[in-house]
């Protein structure tokens, strides 16, 4: 995992980015741009939809109609020709290569480029982070035991991934950051006539109480506050500053969100939509 910068050399800063869905070349250009307005960035963290696809046999694996399983842009990052400007983490969500992810487990997917993993807590450039992969589905994550046979069964996940992560949390002591693809209920009002968020996520973020708890999935913005816990939910890549959220810790230890909507929006609307 990405170390710590030493404090002399100023904040530790990690971008926090939504739904990417292959479009690599889109982080690329956003990440460039929030460093030249705020400096080096230790990491980067991806809230799921990462879609980092290697080649067309890993876009096959990815669960959906036939037209979304595009490779994108990430062969260019996976052979050095795209710079992202830091490491990247990421999380799944319900449109990944899971096949490949799950034979390759948690750590290095390429150059650059790291999947934390199903669920659990690691260390990102200092920072604690909690995670969990995947969605809801009432025939998985609700009956324990269940095996996930099918593509469209690994996009979910189980009822010992939740536990797993709430347990490794609390053995880990305070945490950081939260990532999860979908969000936590009880936030929002519906959509489209139906509820937003799941309550088993909520559930979790109430357990685990970390200091930011980070989501995608819904390809919009919205802010909302769990107990101690503040929620962001980030847009789709191509939203620009609503997909991104910078955050900064200090040689004091506080660890900070620069508000988008104004530190942000200069560093984002020069580049392309």
């Amino acid at each position: 995992m990405a170390r710590r910068r030493e404090a002399a050399t100023g904040p530790v800063r990690v971008l926090v980015v939504g739904d990417i869905h292959g479009e690599f070349e889109l982080l690329a250009e956003w990440s460039e741009s929030v460093r030249q307005a705020h400096g080096p960035l230790d990491a980067i963290l991806a809230v799921g939809d990462v879609e980092p696809n290697r080649d067309e046999a890993e876009a096959a694996g990815v669960h959906g109609p036939a037209k979304y399983r595009k490779v994108g842009d990430f062969p260019l990052v996976h052979e050095g020709l795209l710079d992202l400007g830091a490491p990247l983490y990421f999380i799944g969500g319900n449109h990944e290569p899971w096949p490949a992810l799950d034979d390759a487990g948690p750590g290095r997917w390429s150059d650059g480029t790291y999947f934390l993993g199903r669920s659990g807590v690691a260390d990102v450039a200092g920072l604690r982070v909690a995670f969990l992969s995947g969605i809801h589905s009432p025939r998985v994550t609700d009956v324990p035991g269940t095996r996930r046979k099918t593509i469209k069964e690994r996009t979910y996940y189980t009822a010992e991934e939740l536990e797993r992560v709430g347990r490794a949390a609390r053995r880990a002591g305070q945490i950081d950051i939260l990532l999860t693809h979908d969000w936590p209920s009880g936030i929002a009002g519906p959509h489209r006539g139906s509820p937003v968020g799941r309550p088993e996520l909520r559930a979790l973020s109430e357990r685990v109480r970390a200091r930011w708890h980070f989501c995608g999935h819904m390809h919009r913005p919205h802010r909302a506050v769990i107990g101690p816990t503040e929620i962001v939910c980030l847009g789709h890549i191509r939203s620009g500053r609503d997909a991104l959220a910078l955050l900064e810790r200090t040689s004091g230890g506080h660890l900070t969100l620069v508000e988008q909507a104004a530190d942000l929006d200069g560093a984002v609307h020069g580049a392309p939509a």
